[in-house]
């Protein structure tokens, strides 16, 4: 029973400093910003969402139509979901989330294409494999958000 309770303990205690480490690691880096003009597509993980790429049915969601731009409502909009803006260009916002557990770092990234009047958005996690459905609830709320300004 001794040997059992020790070999829980250091899988629970193991498993907490990877966590630990995974939030640590995601400190370090920064959004990975505009490719060709266009909000990088995710990588082949289920930890990221983007608007760009339609044929990418499982990192896909809508972007948001607009007719009429306001930087400041999409930056309130940002920040009353709990992000942090690192990067604001005039086409493109880089914003970062922190989660309170490990301190988790995710990007999140707006590309304005006035030719087509969208917002599109890219929300990724830096580390880990999952995001449990994080990064497509938070560009749900910013949608939300953005609309009700």
């Amino acid at each position: 029973m001794k040997i059992l309770l020790i070999i829980l303990l250091t899988i629970l205690i193991t498993g907490l400093i990877y966590f630990i480490y995974l939030g640590f690691k995601s400190q370090n880096g920064s959004a990975p910003g505009l490719v060709d003009s266009r909000l990088t597509p995710c990588p082949n993980k289920p930890n990221c969402i983007c608007t760009e790429f339609p044929n990418h049915k499982l990192h896909y969601a809508n972007a948001i139509n607009y007719n009429e731009l306001n930087l400041d409502k999409i930056s309130e909009a940002i920040q009353s979901i709990g992000g942090t803006i690192t990067i604001h260009k005039d086409n493109y916002i880089a914003a970062t989330f922190t989660s309170r557990l490990f301190k988790y770092v995710d990007d999140f990234e707006l590309r304005i294409d006035t030719e087509n009047k969208l917002i599109h958005i890219r929300s990724a996690s830096r580390v880990g494999n999952s995001d449990m459905g994080i990064n497509l609830k938070r560009i749900e709320n910013f949608k939300e958000k953005f609309e009700s300004l």
